[in-house]
């Protein structure tokens, strides 16, 4: 694994851990309960960044690969020389990325999250019923979090492919992704 892949997995984890750390204060303060850190759901979280950061860099890589952002820009002949290349941003590929990162990129990332979550929370049980617990929760909460994700998600991705280098788009969305850290873990906690 490429060491920038590693650096922002690990980046990634941090950040996760610290959206499960706040969705704790936040349960804390809403039930009116003394604030008790559990360090559980902060290692599954943590766990699942690890997992799940690898695959969304090379979807990151991929799309850029796919649909660049800047394209090289068409110049006058007689002007080309001596000059460096200078590049603007394709609107065309900039809304492929964004109709695929938010279609297929936002369905693989639920269904990761909601597997992930059903098979840790029931790590003791026997396969069907981590199965079945998987196919309920797929079923109870796929719709309801694709919903609010695109409340969420669209202004993040459209800034981070107009802005964001694609080596540093996983960590971007890490980052302004602990507001959904802390709905994610609100979302599965109890």
């Amino acid at each position: 694994m490429p060491s920038a892949m590693v650096s922002q997995t690990v980046q990634g984890a941090v950040l996760s851990v610290t959206s499960n750390v706040l969705a704790q204060v936040i349960a804390s303060y809403k039930d009116d309960t003394p604030f008790a850190l559990s360090f559980p759901p902060i290692l599954k979280f943590a766990l699942f960044s690890i997992i799940s950061n690898p695959p969304n860099i090379l979807w990151q890589t991929f799309l850029e690969e796919m649909f660049p952002s800047n394209v090289p820009q068409a110049l006058p002949e007689k002007s080309l020389k001596d000059k460096p290349a200078r590049t603007r941003t394709s609107k065309r590929n900039v809304l492929a990325k964004f109709i695929l990162d938010q279609t297929i990129g936002a369905v693989v990332n639920i269904l990761m999250f909601l597997g992930y979550m059903a098979y840790v929370n029931n790590s003791g049980a026997e396969k069907s019923a981590s199965w079945s617990t998987m196919q309920a929760d797929v079923g109870d909460k796929f719709w309801p979090m694709l919903l609010d994700g695109y409340k969420f998600w669209p202004v993040v991705s459209l800034a981070s492919f107009l802005w964001v280098p694609v080596d540093k788009r996983v960590v971007f969305g890490c980052s302004v992704g602990v507001l959904w850290g802390i709905y994610l873990s609100l979302s599965v906690a109890g």
